[in-house]
């Protein structure tokens, strides 16, 4: 639909450009997400997860019970006590009981965040509009790409795709910036990176939530704040240098890297040929290691890629684990998914393996447990384990004559 093929080339626009340093792990993933059945099988949101059986999705209960029975053609995972459901081409929203909160009548919706939903009512227009959760339109269908409120104000799109204009609305719908960039990136601690010009000549800068700008238009590429710091590029893609700016638009570290991205716990990844390192806030490498690709730090722990495998390291520049995986995935409470040879387990963030490989799909936890799949020869069952590794119940999967 339009909506979701405008959003996500926007999305797709400033993330494989821009934060180069997570495509080593959102790649794979993206690979242990769809892998085999998992796309009926949900993670654990707000107590329940969606289900699909006999192409129709529901939702379970922690037990594996069905508290709302397979009924849907589409279902996305429950956010602010609500659930977008699909019926017959149409999308509306569902409680924790089942009941129709909201009609399927749009086109296409988002999820609940900030307590609005965005929403398309005709794919004539391709516009887009906000509802709240008691069916109220709060902000009128006027906008093309509208992603959802993830602060007090989100970017919003006005015009064909090609030649639109962005700028920025509260959640009074009120434009506190006019339409008047050529790209645009939502807030990020209080700032948001614009472009004026088109792709090959136009500039980046960032402004602030009145609209106003705080930095020149002179990036040939940004990247968004996080810790007070965001990375800017001067020059093309193949030869332009990567430095770092401060909230005032200040150089803090000289533009001297080929790619930089975000700061997270006070280090950011950077890259010089081929190879990446760690630098801290004032452009210095922490420790004297490079790897093929890294992630970012997150609880004191990032994704290396060494060659073709995977492992974690420690802010200090210690590996979390001598043993290097064939794929990982992030720690998710408390937990990582990690891949050796063709079946999955769990480690800990002391290195230890406490769920054994034995997986042929699974995810990361949610709410104490994940979906995994166990297949034997042409048998598959799935279902969910705890963080002792026990399967606490399984679900039939459909039968090959009733998938899509």
């Amino acid at each position: 639909m339009k909506f979701f093929i405008r959003f996500f080339f926007v999305i797709l626009f400033f993330v494989p450009r821009i934060c180069f340093g997570e495509a080593i792990t959102q790649e794979k993933r993206d690979q242990v997400v769809t892998n085999l059945l998992f796309n009926a099988l949900h993670n654990f949101s707000e107590g329940v997860a969606a289900v699909k059986r006999n192409n129709k999705y529901g939702f379970i209960n922690k037990h594996g019970e069905f508290v709302i029975a397979p009924q849907f053609d589409d279902a996305e995972d429950f956010s602010d006590g609500l659930a977008l459901v699909k019926i017959g081409g149409r999308y509306g929203f569902i409680d924790k009981q089942g009941r129709m909160v909201l009609v399927p009548r749009f086109v296409a919706a988002h999820n609940f965040s900030e307590g609005l939903a965005v929403i398309m009512m005709s794919d004539n227009t391709g516009n887009n509009g906000f509802i709240g959760k008691h069916g109220k339109i709060f902000i009128n269908q006027q906008f093309g790409i509208t992603p959802p409120f993830l602060t007090k104000v989100t970017k919003v799109d006005i015009g064909e795709f090609s030649t639109g204009k962005y700028g920025f609305i509260d959640k009074k719908g009120v434009l506190i910036s006019i339409p008047q960039f050529d790209e645009a990136e939502d807030c990020s601690e209080g700032l948001a990176a614009v472009r004026i010009g088109d792709e090959r000549t136009g500039k980046f800068g960032f402004i602030d939530k009145k609209g106003e700008a705080v930095t020149g238009f002179q990036f040939d590429a940004v990247n968004k704040f996080s810790e007070g710091l965001a990375s800017v590029r001067f020059g093309n893609e193949l030869t332009g240098k990567w430095g770092v700016i401060d909230r005032h638009g200040r150089l803090v570290i000289n533009p001297f890297f080929d790619a930089v991205g975000f700061f997270s716990e006070g280090l950011a990844s950077a890259k010089t040929g081929r190879h990446y390192r760690f630098i801290n806030k004032q452009g210095n490498t922490v420790f004297n290691k490079a790897f093929d690709g890294v992630g970012i730090f997150s609880e004191g722990l990032a994704t290396v890629k060494i060659a073709n495998q995977f492992g974690f390291i420690k802010q200090n520049g210690e590996m979390l684990t001598s043993m290097l995986f064939d794929e990982v995935d992030h720690f998710s409470e408390g937990l990582a998914l990690v891949k050796v040879g063709n079946r999955y387990g769990f480690i800990d963030r002391d290195g230890k393996m406490v769920i054994n490989p034995q997986f042929s799909a699974a995810r990361g936890f949610s709410e104490a447990l994940a979906p995994v799949m166990i297949s034997e020869g042409s048998n598959s069952i799935y279902g969910f384990v705890n963080k002792r590794g026990k399967l606490v119940f399984t679900l039939k999967p459909e039968e090959p004559n009733k998938k899509e």
